[in-house]
Order: structure tokens, then C-alpha cells, then sequence
């Protein structure tokens, strides 16, 4: 665990799993941290309030390893806007959760040299849906394709968007649960690859209470 002062405001910041992004709770400057010192890279905005029973703080498993969400981002496209929950493994590593439309969803980062049988950033906005994607040893068809912008961000994070950064997004499935998005942005191809989850199997903990809704016993 780092505590560093707000370069903005003076307000501390914690770092407390590793990330090289935080928000700061305080004036929400986007901060970026080395070995001393941490440097404001922007403004974060305000995650506008939801129904999701998830937050900072929650407690969960996935395929029998704890893990706990340290940080979301509010992503938006032109039809509606999702989240995507930054979670920590006790081994160091990081992941995503996304839940959007009733859908959970983790994914783990992938190398960029490991996506295959996609075009360069210029053409990926022409894809059509079922054109074939190889990510690693598994293959995937393309089911959307979108422009993503950032809506707000909050707590610990593995990756930001920058104000006003404009990512194309392509969704894609594999066989079984598997699921992977691709983005593009500013000329480099990120891969995330994982599989859809139960709610249930992920035995939440310390969720958000919501008014009218009780989390599954």
C-alpha cells in the first residue's frame, strides 16, 4: 500500500493494490503514480449513480479465486452506457468485470502480439458482425463493433481513458461462455479475453443495498 498527497488538492490518495491509476476521491484528478511521486494526467468525471448492487469494496470469487473491485469505469456509447469494474487477485494480477444488460462478464488483459486475423486500426471500423478473430490458441467471430467514450471514473484502475479519447470497441465470442473485446485506441490494439459469469458463482460480498432488492442468499 502507497499513500501519496493529491498533486490538485492535497487530499490523500491511496494506492492500495498496485495500479498505476487512481482517482482521487476528493477533486477527482486522474493520477498516475511512479516509484515516489504521483502526476495529474486530467479530470476524471463524476460516475453518474446507478442500480448496480456492485461497488468499491465488494468481495468476490471467480473459478474458486477471491478477488476484490478496487475501481470502475462508466463507459458509453450512442445507445446506453455499461460498467466495468477493475478487480484485484491476491497473486497481483488484475481483472475486469464488466455488467452491462444483465450480463457479468470477466476478462484478463492479453498480450497484443497474441491477437491475430484482424485489420489495422484504418479498416476495423468496416468489420462486419462473424468475421474471425484468433486470440491466442482460441478463435472468436466479431458480434459488435462501436465507438466508446469514457462517462466517469472512480477508484484504482489498470487503464484510462483519456478527456474526450475515443476507443473502438469490438465485441466478440468464442465457443462455450468465452468472450473477448479488442480496442483500438491511439494506434495500439489491446485484447481482453475471459467468459461470461454467474452472479451467484461469484459469492459476492459487502454489495451495495438497493431499495426493494435483496442479493440472492
Amino acid at each position: 500500500m502507497s499513500t501519496f498527497a493529491c498533486p490538485t488538492c492535497g487530499g490523500e490518495v491511496v494506492f492500495a493494490s498496485g495500479t498505476p491509476f487512481a482517482v482521487c476521491r476528493y477533486c477527482k484528478a486522474l493520477l498516475t503514480r511512479n516509484d515516489v511521486t504521483v502526476e495529474s494526467i486530467g479530470q476524471a468525471a463524476l460516475v453518474p449513480d446507478d442500480f448496480s448492487p456492485l461497488q468499491i469494496g465488494v468481495t468476490g470469487h471467480y473459478d474458486n479465486r477471491p478477488f476484490h473491485v478496487v475501481g470502475r469505469l462508466r463507459k458509453v456509447w450512442e445507445e446506453g452506457s455499461w460498467n466495468e469494474w477493475c478487480v484485484s487477485f491476491g497473486d497481483g494480477r488484475f481483472g475486469w468485470l464488466a455488467e452491462a444488460q444483465g450480463d457479468l462478464v470477466m476478462t484478463f488483459e492479453q498480450p497484443a502480439a497474441a491477437v491475430t486475423r484482424l485489420p489495422d486500426a484504418g479498416k476495423a471500423a468496416d468489420m462486419e458482425p462473424g468475421a474471425l478473430c484468433d486470440i491466442g490458441e482460441n478463435r472468436f467471430s466479431v458480434t459488435d463493433i462501436k465507438q466508446v467514450n469514457c462517462l466517469g471514473a472512480e477508484g484504482e484502475l489498470t487503464e484510462v481513458f483519456k478527456n474526450g479519447e475515443a476507443v473502438l470497441s469490438i465485441d466478440l465470442r468464442g465457443t462455450g461462455l468465452e468472450f473477448a473485446t479488442v480496442e483500438y485506441r491511439s494506434g495500439q490494439v489491446t485484447a481482453f479475453v475471459g467468459r461470461f459469469v454467474e452472479f451467484a458463482e461469484c459469492r459476492f460480498s459487502n454489495l451495495r443495498r438497493l431499495a426493494g432488492w435483496d442479493a440472492p442468499r
